[in-house]
């Protein structure tokens, strides 16, 4: 097996595990639930086929919406993340990158892209798990306000897993 395959199904499983034992356990407020499962879609390889990012958003949202029971909103939202990151990714890279088939880190984009692309890709998520969870307009200021807050909580997390998980390669 493909050692980038296999990298890729270990950080899905600690992924799965982490939000559903621990992050999905966080109560701070009403305002708060962290996700990071979305995650794994973020730091697929660059050049994972388009189909296969899609394929693997909406398959990694359909084991959430399964587990959570929300009715397709965790695949619709990841598969629409996944678009996204397709669009957004090539900003963020160089064509050596593309070449060596880098994951988007901590470490290959530095911090301060990694922050950006993994925030507003974490935002655009979030925006519409909750809008399509709670599927209210007259809810909309709330469902932003409460995927503001939990896509800063949830970027902080992942920012704390790749510090702690992902090594600064040596040259």
């Amino acid at each position: 097996m493909n050692q980038q395959v296999f990298k890729n199904i270990m950080l899905f499983l600690a992924l799965a595990v982490g939000d559903i034992v621990f992050t999905n356990r966080i109560s701070l407020s009403t305002y708060i639930s962290p996700y990071i499962y979305h995650f794994f879609v973020l730091q697929l390889p660059v050049r994972t086929s388009r189909n296969g990012v899609i394929l693997l958003g909406f398959l990694t949202g359909l084991f959430y919406d399964l587990i959570y029971h929300t009715g397709g909103a965790h695949a619709a939202a990841t598969c629409f993340l996944a678009l996204l990151r397709i669009i957004i990714l090539p900003a963020f890279i160089s064509v050596e990158d593309k070449d060596n088939n880098i994951s988007p880190g901590i470490y290959t984009l530095g911090q301060g892209s990694f922050l950006f692309y993994t925030f507003i890709l974490t935002l655009v998520h979030h925006i519409l798990f909750f809008n399509l969870e709670i599927f209210k307009i007259s809810s909309i200021p709330l469902t932003l306000l409460k995927a503001s807050l939990s896509s800063i909580f949830s970027v902080l997390l992942i920012y704390l897993l790749s510090l702690l998980f992902y090594r600064k390669k040596r040259i």
